[in-house]
């Protein structure tokens, strides 16, 4: 195998500084609140020189987003498939879909509370976040859209059905797995998909 030349040396090289800097981040946010978190510390924990810190992202939040597009994308797949359980309307089918997200939140949850934590404080503008959300919001509607055509039930608002259940969605999920799990993937299944069938399905 011929040596890596300077250059891709180089881009080794950052590329294992920047996923130190993002490892430490992820193991902080276990522990403690976005507003606690700090450069110093996470370079402390990454054992390397706070300087080195500003050659690879602007401020904590661009830090934190970085870190959390993995967890986005994840879950944003994962909705996806719950919107999709539209194409059959049984308890096991949203059980199964339902299981996608808390998959997602089980893995990530510290990293995606530690997201959320920084948008709501006006710290971090996530386009990808709110995109996300904008497009499950759709999904969602769409599929209860459909379930009361087929089902002549009625629903007040579509739109804001799916935005309610969406928030529910993420807003339990934060609570269960955004720091040490407080309850198990298991009961966080069975509790939401109750929840979805019984407004969905009716």
């Amino acid at each position: 195998m011929a040596p890596l030349q300077p250059k891709a040396r180089t881009r080794q090289s950052r590329e294992q500084t920047r996923s130190q800097i993002i490892d430490a981040t992820i193991e902080l946010v276990r522990e403690r609140s976005y507003a606690e978190l700090t450069v110093g510390e996470i370079m402390d924990r990454a054992g390397l020189e706070r300087t080195i810190f500003y050659r690879h992202f602007e401020n904590a939040g661009g830090l934190l987003l970085r870190a959390g597009r993995e967890a986005i994308e994840e879950l944003y797949d994962a909705q996806v498939a719950l919107a999709e359980a539209r194409v059959d309307h049984s308890p096991a089918a949203f059980r199964e879909a339902i299981a996608l997200p808390v998959a997602v939140y089980h893995r990530h949850g510290p990293l995606l509370r530690a997201v959320s934590e920084a948008v709501a404080a006006d710290q971090l503008v996530s386009a990808d976040r709110e995109a996300i959300r904008r497009r499950f919001d759709g999904l969602v509607a769409q599929t209860i859209a459909e379930i009361t055509h087929e089902t002549g039930r009625t629903v007040a608002d579509v739109t804001e059905t799916a935005r309610a259940l969406n928030l529910l969605n993420e807003s339990y999920l934060l609570d269960a797995f955004g720091r040490e799990p407080r309850v198990s993937v298991e009961t966080a299944v069975e509790t939401l998909t109750e929840i979805w069938v019984a407004l969905i399905n009716g």
